[in-house]
């Protein structure tokens, strides 16, 4: 499971600066920053999605080894299932992709090639064997605006030489960035309750996958709140790259979260995934124990209540602190604090 799901954040990341890169071919020199562009970098990112994304294949043979020969759980695993059909196409688009940008191919066709790479993560995702087109279309929406959104803040952050251009720059990556967190948020919301009932999500919370959920959607918060600062709040709009980093930073903490819950049993049926998976890692430890039928309660408590006052108060001190130009490194400190107390205090004042 570990493996697989540090392979699933690499494999965001790859997705997100390919997708950033290409945005940002198509922006006029005189509305962008001055980046460091490297085609190494470029051509590690598409290696590292074939790459990334054949772990789950080979996964999939070595458990199939325990009753044929390995070459032939490769083929099978390759030929026979979905995961591996999908990771031939990746294959195949991948080095289409690879040949252009080593050659500096049209951005025209790198942006085709990484559209049909997204769109074959699309295809051939978990939600697309529950409903086939519904899925591909929710997690492929789900994955392009959520490489567009991190893949040009991940290239300005990270690779930014210097803030010229950067009033320019806003004007129009503001409303890209609202845009693509609007799809981003629109299009996971559909595809959770492709795995949880509205009913049943804060019943679920009692399960792994439920606790992971509940952390990825705490950790949202401060993501919000800092590209609220970069977009919005920073009024004399200067260039201030260190609070990007933070922004990008929280991100991959959304990143992580995500790619630890996809390995988890979804609550199609909470009592019975209970059952057979049994509670999440600290719910008994903050919400007392717990009984089939599940049925999460608000039980208030003093330390969680105070908890989750210091939770909101950090938030504050997180706007404090950019307003006070303090460092912006301190505010990544405030975030991850932030998503604790909340946390912790919320599970506190629930019983199951």
């Amino acid at each position: 499971m570990f493996l697989t799901a540090f392979a699933d954040v690499l494999l965001y990341i790859a997705f997100s600066y390919l997708a950033g890169f290409i945005v940002l071919q198509f922006v006029p020199e005189n509305r962008k920053p001055k980046l460091s562009s490297s085609k190494g970098l470029l051509l590690i990112s598409t290696a590292s999605i074939v790459l990334l994304s054949f772990i789950p294949v080979y996964e999939l043979a070595v458990f199939l080894q325990s009753s044929q020969s390995s070459v032939e759980a490769f083929r099978t695993a390759i030929m026979e299932f979905r995961i591996g059909q999908g990771w031939l196409i990746t294959l195949l688009l991948s080095v289409i992709l690879a040949i252009a940008i080593y050659l500096n191919g049209n951005r025209y066709i790198l942006a085709l090639y990484v559209l049909l790479l997204i769109l074959t993560v699309g295809f051939y995702s978990h939600i697309s064997t529950i409903n086939l087109w519904a899925g591909f279309a929710l997690h492929s929406s789900h994955i392009f605006f959520m490489s567009i959104w991190t893949g040009v803040l991940l290239h300005v952050a990270w690779f930014a030489k210097n803030g010229a251009n950067w009033r320019p720059f806003l004007t129009w990556f503001t409303p890209l960035a609202v845009i693509s967190v609007t799809g981003v948020f629109a299009s996971g919301i559909v595809i959770m309750f492709f795995f949880v009932a509205p009913a049943d999500y804060v019943d679920s919370w009692v399960l792994p996958y439920g606790q992971l959920l509940l952390l990825k959607h705490i950790s949202i918060i401060p993501v919000l709140l800092a590209a609220l600062i970069n977009g919005f709040l920073n009024k004399q709009k200067e260039f201030q790259q260190a609070w990007l980093k933070v922004e990008s930073l929280l991100l991959l903490v959304v990143f992580v979260l995500t790619a630890f819950m996809s390995k988890q049993a979804p609550p199609h049926d909470v009592n019975d995934t209970l059952r057979i998976e049994g509670g999440g890692w600290l719910v008994d430890k903050l919400s007392g124990p717990f009984y089939i039928p599940i049925a999460a309660e608000l039980d208030a408590t003093v330390n969680g209540t105070l908890l989750m006052i210091l939770s909101f108060l950090l938030l504050i001190v997180m706007l404090v602190a950019f307003f006070k130009k303090a460092n912006a490194w301190l505010s990544l400190v405030f975030s991850i604090g932030f998503i604790c107390c909340f946390y912790i205090g919320l599970m506190l004042n629930l019983s199951f």
